[in-house]
C-alpha cells in the first residue's frame, strides 16, 4: 500500500516545488489524518463543485488539482463559500489535495513544453522566457565562523554538527564540506586567525547555528545568502524557432488540433507597410505561456512572430500586435488541460501499478462560445 507521504514525496521528486513562483501556493494543501493510503488519484485543472462530486463518487484518495483550490488564506471553514465547502468536503471524505501549478509550468517537459509541442520547433532553440534560478547543490547559504585559536578548529566543526543533523546527513558524511582558510587577524595582537566556511541549505544552517549556540561557542560567525544560478531548461514560458516558416492559418490549425478546440481567438500583427495574408508563411518563431501569459509574454512582443497563451488583457493584445506579433488566445484552462494526459502517463510510471491515475470527466473550462 502507498502512504500519502510516499506518494507526495514522489510528486515532489517529479516536479520540485522550488520551481514554482514565489507567490504561488503549491504542494499538499489538504492532508487527512494518518494513516492515509492512496490507491486512486484523480487529475483536474480546477477543483470545482462538480469535480468534487465526481471525486466522491469514484472514491478518490488524492486529487491533484493543477490550480490550487486554496490560494487566498482561509480565515474559517464554513459553508459560506464554495471553496470553503470543497475543503470541508475533502476533510469529511478523507480526500487529500495536492497542487503543483507553476512548478509544472517551469518544469522541463511540463505544461509550457507541452503547449509548445503544437509546433515543429528547432529543439536547440527552445529556452525558458523567465529561467528558474537554483542554488548549486541546493545550498542557499554560506556560514563563516572566525576562529582565533587553531586548537579549536575541530571543536567548532563538531559543534556545528552536534544539533539535530540527521546521522546520515550530507555534512556528517562529507567533512570536506567544511573548508578552513587562514586569514589576517583583525585583533590588535596581530598574527593569524582561521575562517571555517560551509555552504549549506536552510535546514543545515538552522541546525549548525543551534549547535554553536548550545555549546556557548565564543566565536563570531557570519551568514551570507548565496546567489541562484539561472537554469537553461526550466522556467516560466518558452521561446523557440520553427524548423520551417508557417502561415497564420497553419498556426491556428495546429493550435486547435493540439488543444482539441473548435475555436480560438486570433489577433494579427499590425504591419503598416504591407497587408499580410493568413496564408503567407511568415511565422518563424513562437513564444508560449500557458494560462494567463500576458505578463510573461510581454517582453516577447515584437521578438517572437507568434504569441500563444490562454488569456491576455485587451491592452496587452493591442500592445503585442502593434509591436509586430500575432496573438492566439485559447482561454485560460484550455491552454493547460491537454497536458493532463501527458501527466497521467508520467504518474502511472512514477507511482506504479498499485495506484490508479485518471483524469476528471467533470473538469472543463467555465467559458463556452455560444
Amino acid at each position: 500500500m502507498n502512504s500519502l507521504e510516499t506518494v507526495v514525496a514522489k510528486l515532489k521528486k517529479l516536479a520540485p516545488l522550488h520551481l514554482a513562483g514565489s507567490w504561488d501556493n503549491v504542494g499538499l494543501l489538504v492532508e487527512p489524518s494518518a494513516p492515509k493510503y492512496v490507491s486512486k488519484v484523480m487529475l483536474t485543472i480546477d477543483l470545482t463543485t462538480q469535480v468534487m462530486e465526481e471525486a466522491k463518487d469514484r472514491t478518490v484518495d488524492l486529487i491533484i488539482s493543477y490550480h490550487p483550490p486554496i490560494f487566498v488564506p482561509l480565515k474559517r471553514l464554513t459553508q459560506r463559500s464554495w471553496k470553503e465547502r470543497i475543503v470541508v468536503d475533502c476533510m469529511e471524505n478523507r480526500i487529500a489535495v495536492f497542487s503543483p501549478h507553476t512548478s509544472y509550468d517551469a518544469l522541463e517537459g511540463g505544461v509550457n513544453d507541452w503547449l509548445l509541442s503544437a509546433f515543429d520547433v528547432n529543439k536547440n532553440s527552445v529556452k525558458p522566457i523567465e529561467p528558474s534560478g537554483e542554488f548549486p547543490g541546493g545550498q542557499s547559504h554560506l556560514l563563516e565562523v572566525n576562529i582565533v585559536d587553531a586548537a579549536r578548529i575541530k571543536e567548532v566543526r563538531d559543534q556545528c554538527l552536534v544539533s539535530q543533523l540527521h546521522p546520515d546527513s550530507r555534512l556528517r558524511r562529507n567533512k570536506e564540506a567544511f573548508t578552513i582558510h587562514a586569514v589576517k587577524s583583525n585583533v590588535t595582537t596581530g598574527g593569524e586567525e582561521w575562517r571555517l566556511q560551509v555552504p549549506c541549505d536552510q535546514e543545515e544552517l538552522t541546525c549548525m547555528l543551534k549547535g554553536l549556540g548550545m555549546s556557548g561557542s565564543p566565536e563570531k560567525y557570519h551568514v551570507s545568502q548565496l546567489a541562484q544560478v539561472p537554469q537553461l531548461s526550466t522556467g516560466m514560458g518558452r521561446y523557440a524557432e520553427l524548423k520551417s516558416p508557417i502561415s497564420v492559418q497553419q498556426a491556428v490549425t495546429r493550435v486547435k488540433t493540439h488543444l482539441g478546440l473548435e475555436h480560438v481567438m486570433l489577433a494579427q500583427r499590425q504591419d503598416q507597410e504591407s497587408k499580410e495574408s493568413e496564408d503567407e508563411a511568415n511565422i518563424t518563431s513562437v513564444a508560449v505561456g500557458a494560462g494567463s501569459g500576458g505578463s510573461i509574454l510581454k517582453a516577447q512582443a515584437g521578438k517572437a512572430d507568434l504569441l500563444l497563451t490562454g488569456e491576455m488583457s485587451h491592452h496587452e493584445v493591442l500592445d503585442a500586435v502593434h509591436q509586430g506579433s500575432h496573438v492566439i488566445l485559447a482561454r485560460h484552462s484550455n491552454s493547460e488541460r491537454g497536458y493532463l494526459k501527458s501527466l497521467q502517463s508520467k504518474l502511472v510510471t512514477a507511482l506504479g501499478a498499485s495506484v490508479e491515475v485518471f483524469i476528471s470527466d467533470a473538469d472543463q473550462d467555465p467559458l463556452k462560445v455560444v
